[in-house]
């Protein structure tokens, strides 16, 4: 019971620590809507048609909307992990959510972003926790390319087995590192730039899952993170579900 606390403790200080990163991103994304909010507001101090006020009315409203959709999902992203029981959950969707959240934390818009899904793919698990593997899994992919590259997320499922695949086209990684990034507090990033628990959180949570998490790399041309869960406590909720 310590070693699980104290797990969920660093996954839920390391989730706290990379929130510096997305402030650039949050930034841009906020300022945006509130550029359209200021410019409609002022406009309507003049304004006397009222057919015009109704229409910037409605304009200042989705550009509220649009601020509140980033605070709910950076707000639901960095809490601490709830501890509700594992429940089934479609790992598309988990994808999908990782790419929103990841798009604060790196520029997304030079990278080609391939999704090789297969469809209703689900895995059983802690959802809070999954979401935050497929973040760092991504943000790291990205990270890797320098911004400029292909990302390609991969889910397909047998009846024993559901994998997902993030391969990325960037640095790669050397084969005398490739043995220690999932040891905890080891980084190959700049001083202040990783806490060196990202992939050690990752792993935990994948065998927590009762999954496994392999690395392929070759330096100069990318990596792929193979994670692989077994379809046995799937099989068995659907079957008491049905």
């Amino acid at each position: 019971q310590h070693e699980s606390t104290l797990q969920t403790e660093l996954l839920h200080a390391e989730k706290l620590a990379g929130i510096g990163s997305f402030a650039a991103g949050i930034a841009h994304d906020m300022n945006n809507p509130l550029q359209l909010i200021l410019g409609l507001a002022e406009n309507l101090t003049d304004e006397t048609d009222l057919e015009a006020v109704h229409l910037q009315a409605h304009d200042i409203i989705e550009a509220v909307k649009r601020t509140t959709a980033i605070c709910r999902d950076l707000t639901s992203y960095s809490r601490r992990a709830s501890l509700r029981q594992d429940c089934l959950m479609n790992i598309n969707g988990k994808l999908d959510e990782a790419l929103k959240i990841a798009r604060y934390a790196v520029a997304l818009q030079d990278i080609d972003i391939r999704k090789l899904y297969q469809p209703d793919v689900v895995v059983k698990g802690n959802p809070d926790e999954l979401l935050h593997v497929f973040v760092n899994l991504i943000t790291n992919a990205v990270q890797a390319m320098e911004h400029h590259g292909t990302l390609t997320l991969e889910t397909a499922a047998t009846a024993d087995a559901t994998r997902v695949r993030v391969t990325d086209t960037g640095s790669g990684i050397s084969p005398e590192l490739l043995g220690r990034i999932f040891d905890p507090f080891f980084t190959t990033k700049p001083p202040g730039k990783g806490t060196g628990l990202g992939l050690y959180n990752i792993k935990n949570v994948i065998h927590h899952m009762n999954g496994t998490i392999g690395v392929e790399s070759q330096v100069g041309r990318g990596s792929t993170f193979t994670l692989i869960f077994p379809n046995e406590t799937v099989a068995g909720e659907r079957s008491a579900q049905s």
